[in-house]
């Protein structure tokens, strides 16, 4: 698991560094910069000419380094500077007399398109900003864009928002290659951050361990040792009952589909067993597609519930008065943890207002605007803080489904980075519903099977895309992948 950090909490870890254990503000940018020079050296040539383009702050400051250090292995390195240098840092101030001290040249802004320099290295904001580019600004930065050079940025792409990833304005730095300092940045893991800044390598920039844990990040995402630490074990001395019972309530008269993707997913998942509550007339191509299933109509749900240790409900499921009556006996006369899913959680926001802790809530964009009343664009703008906040008032588990899909318990919010956009297809959300209520019906708690169940579904699509490229990939195609994903997981493990 990796944390992840706003800029109000990554200034916090900066600044215990520097008041609370002594370590002076120059050390670390000169450690910063020693990070970035090494990385550049790395990957090109002493014939490479580096423009290190500088804002008046610490981020500037940063830059300045860059260039000396790279000057001073022989490298041909230069700064321009932009903004009013009345407004300099302190740092900044002592950065550029060190530079002009080993005759690093300083040039004016028009070296950024005149294409002399092969890689152009963004300091002009890292963290600080939090308003929308504009003036010089926005223009440096459109030339830096259409420049053709290689682009790097320290520590956020400028123009980016630390936090959420938003773009501030109208434009930001396009980078190849962000190295950011000490610890990882939410803005450039969320979307469309992410696009903009490109590889992201976190340096070591010497925070000692105490400052970084002084602060309490309630954000992160999973690499693949957490995978094989939440996949649910399988005892040899086990049986069917063992892996739980999902009931799964799904389809219409017109859309069997749902219903088919999630009862297999499920059972994929490692479910013992799993019922499928739907019209009669969808019988047939149930057991066609998943012989393995019980059968049972709507009108079986209370029998059926009792069952059951896990309910999905949803998926295809219709909108109207009698799925509305078979989402709200879920919800009203269960006890068992329950995903909703699709028409389910629309039915969810007519019926009832609070949930509890059993319920997990898997709403796409629209579906959480009508949940949520929010507008799509404030969702995503927004994603961190209001997953977290819907979490809160519903008491429940949300996954707000995106190509960074958040998933909250109200407390805490995972960022799910497996996944690529060949899995923007329907059925999908289904089978990331079936997955789930696997999981869960292995005794796994609602919100860490959530996380799981959406690192598998991503890790899956991934995987398919790998031997089918992403256009055209089904959402069949992400079941047959997760028996892959599991297998190759545990080789690595006996490696």
């Amino acid at each position: 698991m990796k944390h992840l950090y706003l800029a109000k909490e990554a200034k916090e870890i900066d600044q215990h560094a520097i008041r609370t254990i002594g370590i002076p503000s120059l050390v670390l940018m000169e450690k910063a910069a020693m990070t970035v020079a090494a990385v550049l050296m790395a990957r090109h040539t002493d014939q490479t000419r580096f423009l290190c383009v500088c804002g008046t702050g610490n981020n500037g400051g940063d830059g300045v380094a860059v260039a000396r250090i790279l000057h001073e292995h022989g490298y041909k390195a230069a700064v321009t500077v932009i903004g009013q240098t009345d407004h300099m840092t302190q740092e900044m101030k002592s950065q550029m007399s060190i530079a002009l001290n080993c005759e690093v040249p300083f040039l004016s802004s028009d070296a950024v398109s005149n294409g002399e320099f092969d890689v152009l290295i963004d300091g002009l904001f890292g963290i600080g900003l939090s308003r929308p580019i504009e003036g010089v600004y926005k223009k440096i930065i459109q030339d830096m864009n259409e420049s053709g050079a290689l682009l790097y940025s320290l520590d956020v792409p400028s123009g980016i928002h630390a936090g959420s990833g938003q773009v501030l304005g109208e434009t930001a730095v396009r980078a190849v290659c962000t190295i950011t300092f000490g610890v990882n940045k939410a803005g450039l893991i969320l979307v469309p951050g992410c696009e903009y800044a490109g590889e992201v390598i976190v340096g070591d920039i010497g925070f000692p361990k105490g400052s970084v844990d002084s602060v309490n990040s309630r954000i992160y995402h999973y690499e693949n040792e957490d995978f094989r630490k939440w996949m649910p074990k399988r005892p040899f001395h086990s049986h069917k009952g063992t892996y739980g019972k999902v009931l799964v309530i799904a389809g219409s008269e017109t859309m069997a589909g749902a219903a088919c993707l999630a009862a297999k997913a499920a059972y994929t998942a490692g479910a013992g067993l799993v019922k499928v509550l739907s019209t009669i007339n969808n019988r047939d191509i149930l057991l066609g597609y998943v012989p393995e299933i019980l059968f049972g109509v709507r009108e079986d749900i209370k029998e059926a519930s009792k069952w059951a240790d896990v309910i999905v409900v949803g998926p295809g499921l219709g909108l109207d008065d009698k799925a509305q009556e078979l989402v709200q006996y879920v919800i009203e006369q269960t006890k068992v943890p329950v995903v909703i899913d699709g028409d389910g959680i629309t039915l969810c926001k007519r019926v009832a207002q609070k949930l509890s802790n059993r319920f997990v809530l898997t709403p796409h964009k629209k579906e959480m605007s009508v949940l949520t009343g929010y507008s799509v664009n404030e969702l995503q703008e927004r994603i961190l803080d209001l997953t977290r906040e819907t979490a809160r008032e519903w008491d429940c588990v949300i996954a707000q489904k995106d190509t960074r899909t958040v998933v909250s318990d109200g407390r805490e919010c995972y960022v799910n980075v497996s996944g690529n956009q060949g899995m923007a297809t329907g059925g999908s959300g289904d089978v990331l519903a079936g997955i789930l209520g696997g999981v869960m019906a292995q005794k796994m708690s609602p919100f860490e099977a959530a996380k799981f169940a959406v690192y598998w579904h991503g890790l899956s699509g991934d995987w398919a895309a790998k031997e089918k490229g992403p256009h055209g990939l089904l959402a069949s195609d992400l079941i047959e992948s997760m028996s892959k994903v599991a297998v190759m997981m545990q080789r690595e493990e006996t490696k």
